[in-house]
């Protein structure tokens, strides 16, 4: 019987695993193994191993289950996600350091919190894997398509990448690459970012209370970081799809010493363009160069000893468009050309010295710099009859206003020239001391320069409404800055208490703004007044492992957050701007929120937040009878007012064997106001952006509620299939009058029909709601015994767009009254579902 028994208990581990799943641990910079590295299995966080002195682990593995995710991790390291299937010989997981501390040994046992941490009420971070698919995807592959999709963030339309953040101006937000400052990280006015999947790690947003360490941000701060270069092995990561290509490699220099990151980003719409026109498809006839980006990128690594490493990183970007268009309708031929280039380069090297167990210092220095051209012209020339309503509400009036008769439109031009160039150097230096385990404290100072010169002028026939008459002028503006300049002095201190494992983790911190503006050649110096930002949180975890409850987290925290917003730079002498007179854009910012993990890798996330605003600086133009309302003047003030209030929550699904993704939900109340106080007989109806003036308003981008959804359904080996959706409420939509008709009378007596109409802000129209979907198959495999791997997909962007597309309003004809028989749609779109495949390459 006892034999029986024997040979039954050796049988019973094979009846219940089917497989063993050999792994090996390492570390990824000393290559030395890792001695009680813990192995979970994702999909039965009950099935746990752990590395032996070799850094070997055995895993065995149900029938039920042939792939899947593993989960790595070990107390000082960054916990690591690797997916396998039951035909992998032998796993190796190379495991990095979790601080930015990288001496001999380790000292500081928590994750960085301003790179790496997760944290509700502070940050949400996107890594490369669960980027991927959502990334991966349309005519321009871009990580801005998976961020669009977190809590918090605003939809803006199918081409909106610029985000608003809870609520907030999307010129509130700062965006960093690499821990340094950018001007404007995006291509295509926005329509795209300059964060390219193949070279981005991971997102951090961070739309919570974030750290003292870092300012220019009012309303969220956005940190892409890039692909850290391998330092021993040759690495190539390559992909073409419909419009675009990149390849980027990573070049070894020794694991002692590091590794180099080059790569580039090209679009190629005009093989499109052209085959769309050969064709026969004219609509795109307008088009002479087709919308273009060429980005290229370099990072280098650099170990010269264990105490000391340098990152040096530089980007250069281009993008831009012609277009040249003829159209003639009613006898009026309209000619419009545009051209717009736009380059960027950004530069910079950052460096860590371990220089004590217990002292780190950091520091960068950067350089961003934009340069933009544009030039727009549209001129107007033909014959235009009088209208039947026209002549019978005119003609007694001016005699040659007749039935059947008709007046000439002679070279009517409407001009716009745009020049930017702009500047930013930024450095900072800061030191980490540890006092014990749970206690550390940082200080710092960071130094921002930033200068422009811009040129902008506007010459052009517009519709003026002056107390409800209506006036034809050519009006004309002209502004032109050289060597604008704005240097933010900023010091900080924090204090971080508790680690990952304690019951609580605080940080406090205070942060001071001090900022100079100053125009030499226009003789003016202005200083706003200084801030003192103090700021803090509370994480509580009071639960851990109870069963299929992993961790319950409770936070709270508030803070004061200041941003320097464009308008800024438009500040002269002539607008009364006095020394210590003008605060920034000042925010205090409130959170409370949960976070619950559960047993199989999913998580729950519930936020509430309160954003208050102390001062908003806004800029109106204006203009009156003086100049017969054709000089504009420039205003810009900052007693603006706002508040923000907004739930988030999110429930997610990560690394799934079968299944993996997220649902989130965002409600957002979000009101302003710009009381510019205008006097009677001032023409200034709206801000530079288009606000409303001394009244409460919801902003432009504001949505009530928007829901994502991304579902990854791996329904075979290699196979996927991905749904991205969006369901949003409409934005804030003017309310027009009806289309009506005046005489303007030109200098050689000439009188124009001309209609017209008037639109007034709305508290309660809205555009009706939009609802994208794409969709992506992908399909992986792996060549040469796994060293190379290989995806190819197909995916489809907006694919009801021909069921259902948000509607606008009706376009009219301004000199005939002829309505458009359409309505234009809410959202941007070509008005078919886009198609895109791409093929990527790992070697």
């Amino acid at each position: 019987m006892r034999k029986v028994l024997t040979v039954i208990l050796a049988l019973f581990p094979a009846v219940l695993f089917g497989a063993d799943l050999k792994i090996s641990v390492i570390d990824k910079d000393l290559d030395f193994p890792l001695e009680g590295a813990k192995i979970t299995l994702e999909q039965n966080h009950k099935n746990v191993t752990f590395a032996d002195e070799n850094g070997n682990a055995l895993l065995s593995l149900p029938d039920s289950i042939s792939s899947g995710t593993l989960r790595v991790s070990l107390p000082g390291y960054k916990d690591v996600l690797k997916k396998f299937s039951k035909g992998d010989e032998r796993i190796v997981i190379t495991m990095s350091l979790s601080d930015v501390i990288e001496g001999k040994e380790l000292v500081v046992k928590r994750s960085v919190p301003e790179k790496t941490e997760e944290k509700v009420g502070v940050a949400k971070v996107i890594t490369k894997e669960q980027m991927h698919t959502t990334a991966n995807i349309g005519l321009v592959e871009d990580c801005m398509a998976s961020v669009r999709t977190l809590p918090g963030v605003s939809f803006s339309g199918a081409w909106g990448t610029e985000p608003s953040i809870r609520g907030g101006a999307p010129r509130e937000a700062a965006c960093l690459l690499d821990g340094m400052y950018t001007i404007y990280p995006w291509h295509w006015g926005g329509g795209v970012s300059i964060f390219n999947p193949s070279m981005v790690d991971s997102i951090k947003l961070s739309n919570g209370v974030f750290s003292s360490r870092y300012g220019r941000a009012s309303a969220g701060l956005l940190e892409a970081s890039t692909v850290k270069p391998d330092y021993e092995n040759f690495h190539v990561d390559a992909g073409i799809s419909t419009t675009c290509a990149d390849a980027f490699a990573q070049i070894p220099f020794g694991k002692d010493l590091g590794g180099m990151l080059v790569g580039a980003h090209i679009s190629f719409l005009d093989p499109v363009v052209w085959g769309f026109k050969k064709a026969g498809v004219d609509s795109l006839d307008y088009i002479e160069r087709a919308p273009y980006i060429r980005d290229f990128f370099l990072k280098t690594d650099l170990h010269p000893t264990p105490e000391l490493s340098f990152s040096i990183i530089g980007f250069f970007g281009s993008d831009g468009l012609e277009i040249d268009q003829t159209e003639e309708e009613d006898g009026l031929t309209t000619h419009a050309i545009m051209d717009y280039d736009i380059y960027q380069a950004l530069g910079g090297v950052n460096v860590k010295y371990l220089a004590t167990d217990k002292l780190l210092f950091r520091g960068n220095l950067c350089y961003n710099g934009m340069f933009e051209n544009m030039e727009a012209d549209v001129t107007e020339n033909g014959s235009i009859k009088y209208n039947d309503d026209f002549v019978s509400r005119y003609g007694s009036a001016f005699p040659g206003v007749t039935a059947g008769g008709s007046y000439e439109i002679a070279n009517f031009r409407t001009n716009m020239n745009e020049k930017i160039e702009n500047h930013l150097v930024s450095g900072r230096l800061e030191s980490e001391i540890e006092l014990n385990e749970r206690n550390h404290i940082c200080a710092g100072i960071e130094e921002t320069f930033s200068t422009a010169k811009t040129t902008e002028k506007q010459n052009g026939w517009t519709d003026l409404d002056i107390n409800g008459n209506w006036l034809f002028r050519c009006e004309n503006y002209e502004s032109v800055s050289k060597g604008s300049c704005i240097l933010d002095n900023a010091a900080f201190l924090t204090w971080e208490f508790g680690g990952d494992n304690d019951p609580v983790q605080a940080e406090l911190g205070v942060r001071g703004e001090f900022i100079s503006f100053w125009n030499k050649e226009d003789d003016f110096r202005v200083n706003f007044i200084p801030d003192i930002c103090p700021r803090a949180t509370v994480t509580f975890t009071p639960w851990r492992d109870l069963g299929s409850l992993e961790k319950v987290s409770f936070t709270a925290g508030s803070g004061l957050f200041v941003s320097i917003p464009r308008e800024t730079m438009i500040l002269s002498k002539d607008m009364g701007v006095e020394n210590f007179d003008m605060h920034t854009n000042r925010a205090i910012f409130s959170v409370l929120g949960t976070d619950i993990d559960f047993a199989g890798g999913w998580n729950f996330k519930l936020e509430s937040y309160y954003r208050y605003y102390l001062s908003r600086i806004y800029a109106y133009a204006a203009t009156d009878a003086s100049s017969n309302y054709q000089d504009i003047d420039m205003v810009a003030k900052s007693d603006g007012k706002g508040h923000v209030f907004g739930v988030d929550t999110m429930i997610e699904k990560k690394a799934g064997d079968k299944w993996d993704g997220y649902l989130s939900y965002s409600f957002i109340y979000s009101r302003f106001k710009n009381p510019a106080n205008v006097k009677d007989g001032v023409y200034a109806p709206e801000s530079i952006y288009g606000d409303p003036l001394d009244e409460w308003y919801f902003p432009e981008y504001h949505r009530f509620h928007t829901v994502n959804l991304v579902s990854n359904w791996h329904f075979g080996k290699g196979w996927t299939f991905t749904v991205k959706g969006t369901l949003a409420t409409g934005a804030p939509k003017d309310k027009n009058g009806d289309v009506t008709c005046y005489a303007a009378t030109m200098d050689d007596g000439t009188v124009v029909q001309r209609y017209t109409r008037s639109s007034v802000y709305s508290d309660t129209l809205r555009n009706s709601i939009s609802c994208p979907v794409d969709l992506r198959l992908s399909y992986q495999w792996k060549t040469n015994n796994d060293k190379a791997s290989w995806e190819f997909y197909f995916a489809l962007q907006d694919v009801f767009v021909n069921l259902y597309t948000p509607k606008g309003d009706k376009s009219f004809n301004k000199y005939t009254g002829e309505m458009s028989d359409v309505a234009e749609s809410a959202d941007f779109n070509i008005g078919v579902p886009i198609p895109s495949i791409g093929l990527k390459f790992r070697f």
